[in-house]
């Protein structure tokens, strides 16, 4: 078996003998080994490896290494993070904070007294929210938002020649660094759609695009799929096939897990309800049919990450939101995708539901499962407090998290996402 060092790409041997004199040294004067100065960095914050990039060349080179990066992301995968995109003044601001399943609960939990137990009986916890970064976004809606594996993903409106383009930006909030994609191959003014995801077997983002036709056609009939690969020198958009003609939804509901990106549609031959899948390894396109009848033709329930598999949430109401009128939500698994075979979950909420709304929550979104197997739930328009609340389906009780630092957004658009990791790799962005 290979030692750690023998692990080491050979990068590491290309940089050691170029800075041969320009040693890193502790007090006496003692060179510190490549080893120890890379496990401590990858330990650190990113904003202090940001920092220490700057420090000198060889800090700059050792601190690029594909073989740092990667140890980095995998540390910074077992501390996962709440990440929150708000939208202000044609800006996105970031910001992240723990999760809570990281806190040390004697230290983070708020008691509540009996009366109050009695009437709102469920656990308080704070958090702080700590800025990164801010975005130009010039888009009249803050519609097209994900997060995939560090990285944000946007969809906005620039002008060009006084004319209005719909773009795609990408940016790390580890790194602070923001991009537009390059501008889509089409033959015809059109619509577009763009999916953002990542895929483990060869540690690739890439990003799915389509176009439909804008005049003349009823429905969002995808027509010239195309993708692009972050990360190459000088990435450009590639035609692909697809074999199932689909219409789009008008609103933005995707999820990718494991490297297969899911997003609902409806077969343009059939016209049933189905959920295609893009494999971002083989770029193929395959179907899920949709068997979900309980639900309007034009809402389909939230698409999350079910402990790897394909799920979505709704709520008894039938719509996007869960509020304090909603008597249950449903779990949708889907269990075998060749069968096509769904199992179902209803989890009738608590007769006290509705009185977590007395701060003036309408209805609450779909953030996803967290790791604790909780449904975690958030305004995306918030009050002051801002409540991010896990929902745990087998106590059917709910920690409601307050996050600190948002007060400047209240009534104002945010989007809250689960598991987010920081990525120190400078190159992902490079090319565009």
């Amino acid at each position: 078996m290979k030692t750690e060092r023998q692990n080491v790409s050979e990068d590491v041997v290309v940089v050691t003998e170029r800075n041969k004199r320009s040693k890193t040294s502790n007090n006496n004067g003692e060179p510190i080994p490549f080893d120890l100065t890379v496990e401590i960095c990858s330990r650190l914050p990113a904003k202090s490896v940001s920092r220490f990039r700057c420090v000198s060349k060889l800090w700059g080179s050792i601190l690029g290494l594909p073989y740092f990066t990667e140890l980095f992301l995998t540390r910074s995968l077992a501390r996962p993070q709440l990440l929150f995109a708000c939208r202000k003044d044609n800006h996105v601001f970031v910001f992240s904070s723990l999760q809570p399943q990281n806190l040390d609960d004697n230290n983070a939990s708020i008691k509540i007294p009996t009366l109050m137990l009695f009437l709102y009986p469920y656990t308080s916890s704070l958090l702080a929210a700590n800025y990164h970064m801010k975005i130009p976004y010039y888009a009249s809606s803050f519609k097209r938002c994900s997060s995939v594996r560090g990285l944000i993903f946007l969809g906005d409106e620039r002008s060009l020649n006084g004319v209005e383009h719909k773009v795609s930006v990408i940016c790390n909030p580890s790194t602070g660094e923001s991009l537009t994609l390059p501008k889509l191959k089409t033959r015809k003014r059109i619509g577009v759609r763009s999916y953002f995801g990542y895929e483990p077997i060869e540690k690739q983002y890439k990003v799915l695009s389509m176009t439909w036709g804008i005049y003349g056609t009823r429905d969002m009939d995808s027509e010239e799929h195309q993708v692009l690969t972050l990360g190459t020198r000088k990435p450009s958009w590639r035609m692909i096939e697809c074999w199932i003609p689909h219409s789009l939804y008008h609103t933005y509901n995707n999820v990718c897990i494991n490297g297969v990106l899911y997003y609902p549609a409806v077969n343009t031959s059939s016209r049933g309800f189905i959920i295609v899948s893009f494999d971002f390894r083989s770029e193929k396109f395959r179907f899920v049919e949709d068997t979900d009848t309980s639900i309007s033709s034009y809402y389909r329930p939230p698409l999350i990450n079910y402990n790897g598999k394909l799920g979505s949430l709704g709520s008894s109401g039938g719509f996007g939101g869960i509020g304090g009128s909603c008597t249950s939500i449903t779990l949708r698994v889907l269990e075998d995708a060749e069968k096509h075979e769904w199992s179902e979950h209803i989890y009738v909420l608590p007769a006290w539901w509705k009185y977590i709304f007395g701060g003036g929550y309408t209805d609450l979104c779909v953030v996803g499962v967290a790791r604790t197997n909780e449904i975690v739930l958030s305004c995306p328009f918030p009050s002051t407090p801002f409540y991010v609340f896990y929902y745990n389906t087998e106590r059917n009780a709910i920690r409601r998290v307050e996050i600190q630092g948002l007060e400047a957004f209240k009534g104002r658009s945010v989007y809250t996402f689960l598991d987010h990791v920081e990525n120190v790799n400078m190159k992902l962005l490079e090319g565009l």
